[in-house]
């Protein structure tokens, strides 16, 4: 996590490289908490649900490079993720027919700060039907924060987006995608929420 401020920019042709070399792995090893998090927006959001993806990048100097600083825009990574191959089952769980879809990012941020509050903002509001109480919602979001990032706050990059083309999502006003990209571990997050009347 240490930024080596003497280490250039790495070139068009090292990132291109990088693109071609990492790997990405979906891994299913869930928190309770997230199970939990899960079974409540289950609850809350009773016609529509929500979709929980986790992927393990492999190591690279060159996306290290851009991830450290927060500067992972430059490199296209949220538009590019979702069209990698290793995504497949992601985009068929969102009933995706595009292999390379476009994505259209709306929100970026460097930490994580505001994370429970979206999070038990959504489960007290609910879906077109259900809610949680104010205090459970707020438990829910912070358990999960805490267990599955451990408050490391400021380590998690947070992106809001929307995927064109999927047919899962209802495109109503329930809809919600964010992408957590954990630079000290190599992982991301991918949480999809949507409802109807």
């Amino acid at each position: 996590m240490k930024i080596d401020y003497n280490s250039e920019v790495p070139t068009d042709k090292e990132i291109i490289q990088m693109w071609n070399d990492i790997q990405i792995t979906e891994i299913n090893d869930w928190s309770k908490s997230m199970l939990e998090l899960k079974s409540k927006f289950s609850e809350t959001h009773c016609n529509g649900g929500i979709q929980l993806h986790k992927f393990q990048i492999s190591d690279n100097s060159c996306l290290q490079w851009f991830a450290s600083r927060n500067r992972l825009s430059e490199i296209y990574f949220i538009r590019r993720i979702f069209s990698r191959p290793e995504l497949q089952n992601y985009r068929d769980d969102l009933k995706i027919k595009n292999d390379k879809p476009k994505c259209k990012e709306s929100q970026w941020f460097s930490d994580i700060f505001d994370l429970t509050g979206i999070i038990s903002r959504m489960l007290n509001q609910g879906g077109a039907y259900r809610n949680l109480n104010a205090k459970d919602a707020w438990e829910s979001a912070l358990n999960f924060v805490n267990e599955q990032f451990g408050n490391r706050f400021d380590e998690i990059n947070r992106y809001t987006y929307n995927l064109e083309g999927s047919e899962w999502f209802y495109d109503i006003v329930w809809d919600y995608s964010t992408l957590l990209f954990d630079k000290r571990n190599n992982q991301i997050i991918i949480i999809d929420i949507t409802d109807t009347d």
